[in-house]
Formats: C-alpha cells, sequence, structure tokens
C-alpha cells in the first residue's frame, strides 16, 4: 500500500519535468490502421493542426535462422502536433497518447486528456480501456536544480534515492539505475524509477513515475482514474524531494495563482 504523504499542490517555476504523457491501450480497432482518421482529425485540429504519419517496423525471425530476418510495414501511428511543436496526440489502433514537453498545470492537461478520450469514443466507440497510465518524466539537472557539481544535487534529494551514488569505494559513477514496483489501491501500480543517468555530455537524475491500472476499465473513469494518479505521483515526487530543498524549483500556490 502506499503511504506518500498528501501534500498542497503547487506549480513549480523551473519545474524539472522534461515530459507528461498519459496512454490508453483498448483492443485493436482495424479502422484506424486501415483508414484515414478524417473525423478524429477533424475533432482535434483547432489545437493540433499538423499530422504526422509514422510506419512501424515488424521483423520477422526464422525459426531454423537460415534465411535472414525478414522486415516488413508494421501498423500505423498518426501524430496529431501543437504549433509549438511541443504536445503530441497519438492514435494507433490499439492505442491513443497525449504526450508534452510544454506542461504547465494538471487541470489543463487533464482538459486536453478528456478531449482526446471524447473523440476517440465519439469516431471509434471504443468499448473499454485494458491499460491506462500516467506518466511524469523529470530530469534534475545541474542548471534546473542550480547547483554546482551532482554532490549537491543529491543533497536535494532524499539519501534513501541516493546511497549508493555516494559510496567510498569509488568516485562519481557513470550511471545508475533503480526501478521499484508499488501497489496501490484497486489494482493500481506505481512504477518508479530513479537514478543517475546521462544524456550525450550531461548528466542527470531521474525522477520517472508511471501509475498505471491494467484490466477492463470503463472509459468513463478516466478522469477520476488520471486525477488519483496525479496525485499518487504528485505524493512520490514531494516525498523524493527534501522538503527543505522545494524552494530550489520556485513553488507557487496553486490558488494562489493569477
Amino acid at each position: 500500500m502506499l503511504r506518500f504523504p498528501v501534500q498542497k499542490d503547487v506549480r513549480l517555476l523551473k519545474s524539472p519535468l522534461n515530459e507528461v504523457i498519459c496512454q490508453v491501450r483498448y483492443p485493436p480497432v482495424l479502422r484506424i490502421a486501415e483508414e484515414k482518421p478524417i473525423g478524429f482529425q477533424e475533432r482535434l485540429r483547432g489545437q493540433f493542426p499538423e499530422l504526422r504519419m509514422e510506419h512501424g517496423i515488424v521483423v520477422h525471425m526464422p525459426s531454423q535462422g537460415v534465411s535472414p530476418p525478414s522486415p516488413e510495414s508494421g501498423p500505423s501511428i498518426f501524430r496529431f502536433v501543437s504549433r509549438d511543436g511541443e504536445t503530441v496526440v497519438s492514435l494507433a489502433a490499439g492505442f491513443y497518447a497525449l504526450s508534452t514537453k510544454a506542461y504547465t498545470h494538471w487541470p489543463g492537461f487533464l482538459k486536453s486528456i478528456q478531449m482526446v478520450n471524447e473523440a476517440a469514443y465519439a469516431e471509434y466507440g471504443l468499448p473499454y480501456a485494458t491499460r491506462i497510465g500516467l506518466r511524469y518524466i523529470n530530469h534534475l539537472t545541474l542548471e534546473n536544480t542550480d547547483t554546482r557539481n551532482l554532490a549537491e544535487l543529491y543533497d536535494i534529494l532524499r539519501p534513501e534515492l541516493t546511497v549508493l551514488l555516494r559510496a567510498d569505494c569509488w568516485d562519481e559513477p557513470l550511471e545508475m539505475l533503480n526501478q521499484l514496483l508499488l501497489a496501490g489501491e484497486d489494482g493500481e501500480n506505481l512504477t518508479l524509477r530513479t537514478g543517475l543517468k546521462r544524456d550525450e555530455d550531461e548528466s542527470f537524475f531521474l525522477l520517472d513515475f508511471d501509475c498505471y491500472v491494467e484490466g477492463e476499465t470503463d472509459l468513463e473513469q478516466l478522469a477520476p482514474l488520471c486525477d488519483r494518479f496525479h496525485d499518487v505521483i504528485y505524493g512520490a515526487f514531494r516525498w523524493c524531494i527534501r522538503e527543505d530543498q522545494l524552494s530550489v524549483f520556485e513553488p507557487v500556490l496553486v490558488d494562489e495563482e493569477v
């Protein structure tokens, strides 16, 4: 059972968020794979005017290894992109997703999730979801934490998350990743991925929260489920950051915003 302390929601003016993703999986709908999603696009085109199409690749491996692997065209994925290119709606035969690198606050993101869900249901009559997930990916860098080195960055986090990185037996590690799967209420799970990563020449500390439920779920439950997922993820994020270090991200109380 999850027991993260309940915290008042604040907006971080210097947020370490790299990306926020909501994905809904459902039984495959062949119409999406075989037809152009004209009606779906029309429902979203005001906010997501740009269309990109991608084709997956399926590689068939011969059982005896005599002939070489044979790649074939896989299912199509339609990407509907916002004007600034930062937010994307993805549609495929077995899932739709909303992702953004320009996250500002939860109510706005939830409103967009509901808009996409309503468009998918209206156009394709989705019977139910097989998985609903909400994911927040944070990259804590020297720049967005205003720290001079990784040792100072680690001081922002709970010591439980960085104990191996501070061991006396080695100098600064190049990479360390941990994954913790936690059980919540009513079949919900939280995957917490943490650790030190490198992206090109920059090191950052990863805080990756993925809250989800699997199994047949009525899509009418999408909004309340995502609301609950958000609260769980926010509580987990606040637990990871030492309370006396939250000011690094310049918090502003949501109910005090203009």
